[in-house]
């Protein structure tokens, strides 16, 4: 069994994304130092740039309380330098969401903590971690092991509070322990934690959140509407001697299940803590089959296929790094789920390759190939009929290649003129695209919303004003789905235009496609769903439910509004970008042609050095192809596709339905 399967995968995933990185750049240098870059093509090389180095392979950890979720992220962080780095002891460790990864853009070794008195603002997560002086910043040496246990170890810091305070911050009492005598409950103290730490696993790219239980991710709806959905891999974490509990059904009922369903996440199910089930007085081979009459219940339980529900101890493959104990890592099974976690990377990585921005950019640089081949070989051919010619053909062959080149020039034209109609007629879609998702139209709709629900003086009132809301928002996608479907037919009629030289299936690929901005509204609606049937709604005053609603529901609408605008926008200005790179390649090697033509007649050259032209340009056109044929993508490699759910664009009715049962 391979047990550095994780390490070693990440760094070929980081290697895998230098490399592509970098070709992009060569051939952004390539096309400025043969002047072929356009402005559409350099801002396009530009955006999948930037969409490579944002990329980060994600992974969360949920799970109730003593699940050992910190002792899995010790296990999978550890290293010689840090050891144990986050604090395990029984009880609650982490008490606030903790997200650890690494940025050399931020202060180098630290943990950067938000009070838990910032829930009483309704700004969101996400406005908070762009202002930094609402953080406490604690740095630490990654070398000294108790500067990294006293920085690190405040994300398990607690407070004591007045109920009634403990239930402004929108705490649930009844999951906080009351003291006899005082009556106050404790708290955490931080809302929120970002570690960045320099260690090799995070800086290849990986990201960790952990998320600490059920009354986290009730009370910071961002961990539901936003975190665990840009998740790549979600470790639901289960104890192996109880299986699947009554809470933990909840967090896989309205915090996990629908996201493996409807947008593909890759979830693994493990069944923690098996060294308490092993037990020298049982046979081996019971405790086996015991291990294993869980793991298929839990996989029954939950709906998932069995290969996806794994058994290990984090603890005692933690011990066994520590230690150096191979035959102890390989009995604590964690080998394994480091190998599930490389084939989700193996994913990751087929997900950006096959992400518009990259295949259409590498699609750029094949097609310009192409077109230089074609060229060369027009050239060989022109080179070889020049050179079985005498002297006193030379005239004729000159006439010869004006005419080439006056035919080139009427298809250039032909082609420029088509672009620009063609520019313009995607441009007139643009009112029809934008009209069902403006800014004012989402306006109206929020304003009705929030009239509907401040008119409401019952929970079911209040029920249907959420769900009208949505009702209209799917009204309203509907609406752009049937205005991208013409959108689109407008696009092929384009591409499949015979003066532009390219095939017309090239259309598919510059298609306007929102299923992931889809995938994201159905999720909202799950969510929306689940807060008007769950029991702490019912129960809730209305001013918490609308503040609740309107803090995250309706902000998450209005995010996904505005990325729905800003990919129409992008579609707009780039879905004839190869169409135009095309065309601006065809310019440069036509105004080479007559420039070397004209030359040529301006010395009145003789046969030899009408040659010795030709040849000097044919050798120019050759070290420009053998520069740009090494940026070529690899086409023999190939990425093995793990067998993981794949992803699905539900109706909104569907969702109501799977919620009411």
């Amino acid at each position: 069994m391979d047990i550095k399967a994780l390490h070693r995968q990440m760094a070929q995933f980081n290697t895998w994304k230098r490399e592509l990185g970098q070709r992009l750049d060569a051939f952004n240098q390539w096309s400025q130092n043969h002047q072929l870059v356009t402005a559409d093509a350099l801002r396009y090389l530009n955006r999948a740039r930037a969409l490579i180095d944002g990329e980060h392979f994600t992974i969360a950890c949920v799970g109730e309380f003593s699940r050992g979720k910190t002792e899995l992220i010790n296990a999978l962080l550890y290293s010689e330098q840090t050891g144990r780095l986050l604090p395990s002891q029984p009880g609650r460790t982490t008490m606030c969401p903790t997200e650890i990864f690494w940025d050399p853009n931020q202060p180098r070794n630290c943990v950067r903590l938000l009070p838990i008195e910032t829930r009483r603002s309704s700004a969101s997560m996400q406005s908070f971690k762009r202002i930094p002086q609402n953080w406490f910043t604690i740095e630490f040496d990654p070398l000294q092991h108790e500067s990294i246990a006293h920085a690190i170890g405040q994300v398990s810091a607690n407070k004591k509070v007045t109920q009634t305070e403990a239930e402004r911050l929108g705490f649930d009492l009844s999951t906080l322990s009351v003291h006899k005598t005082t009556g106050l409950v404790e708290i955490p103290t931080w809302r929120h934690a970002l570690i960045n730490l320099d260690h090799p696993l995070l800086r290849e790219g990986l990201r960790i959140v952990d998320t600490p239980g059920l009354n986290a991710l009730g009370n910071e709806p961002e961990l539901t509407l936003k975190t665990l959905p840009e998740a790549h891999a979600i470790l639901f974490l289960l104890a192996a001697d109880s299986g699947v509990s009554a809470s933990d059904m909840t967090i896989w009922r309205d915090h996990i299940h629908s996201l493996r369903d409807s947008k593909g996440t890759a979830v693994l199910a493990l069944l923690n803590k098996i060294d308490t089930l092993w037990d020298e007085l049982t046979p081996p081979e019971q405790v086996a089959a015991n291990i294993e009459r869980v793991r298929l219940e839990t996989a029954q339980l939950l709906e998932m296929s069995a290969d996806h529900v794994l058994p290990l101890s984090a603890k005692q493959a933690l011990v066994a790094k520590t230690c150096k104990r191979t035959h102890a890592l390989l009995r604590s099974n964690f080998p394994e789920l480091e190998r599930h976690l490389a084939e989700c990377i193996l994913r990751s990585q087929q997900q950006i390759k096959n992400h518009r921005l990259i295949r259409n950019s590498q699609d750029m640089i094949g097609s310009t190939l192409q077109s230089l081949n074609r060229q060369v070989s027009d050239n060989d051919i022109e080179l070889a009929t020049l050179r079985d010619s005498r002297d006193e053909s030379v005239e004729a062959e000159m006439i010869r290649q004006r005419e080439r080149i006056r035919s080139a020039h009427h298809r250039y034209h032909k082609q420029s003129l088509s672009l620009r109609t063609s520019q313009r007629m995607l441009n007139n879609q643009k009112t029809s695209l934008h009209a069902p998702i403006a800014d004012d139209k989402l306006q109206r709709l929020l304003d009705e919303a929030y009239k509907n629900l401040s008119g409401s003086w019952t929970t079911l009132g209040l029920s249907r004003a959420i769900g009208g809301f949505f009702d209209d928002v799917d009204t309203c996608i509907n609406q752009l789905l049937r205005e991208i479907e013409r959108a689109n037919k407008v696009l092929h009629s384009i591409y499949e235009r015979p003066e532009h030289g390219l095939e017309g299936s090239l259309a598919r690929k510059h298609e306007l496609n929102i299923t992931a901005e889809r995938r994201r509204l159905r999720n909202l609606e799950a969510s929306a769903e689940r807060l008007r049937h769950s029991f702490n709604s019912v129960m809730a005053p209305k001013k918490t439910l609308i503040n609740r609603f309107v803090g995250t529901l309706v902000k998450e609408v209005k995010e996904l509004f505005r990325e729905l605008q800003l990919t129409i926008q992008h579609w707009l200005e780039d879905a004839l970008t190869p169409l135009i790179h095309h065309n601006q390649h065809q310019k440069q090697l036509l105004e080479h042609q007559m420039m070397r033509l004209s030359d040529m007649r301006s010395k009145t050259l003789n046969h030899s050095e009408q040659l010795n032209a030709l040849e000097t340009s044919l050798r120019k056109l050759i070290l420009a192809r053998d520069e740009l044929e090494p940026l070529l993508p690899e086409t023999s490699s190939h990425i093995v596709q793990p067998q993981l759910p794949k992803a699905q664009v539900v109706s909104l009715q569907s969702v109501k339905q799977q919620v009411q049962r």
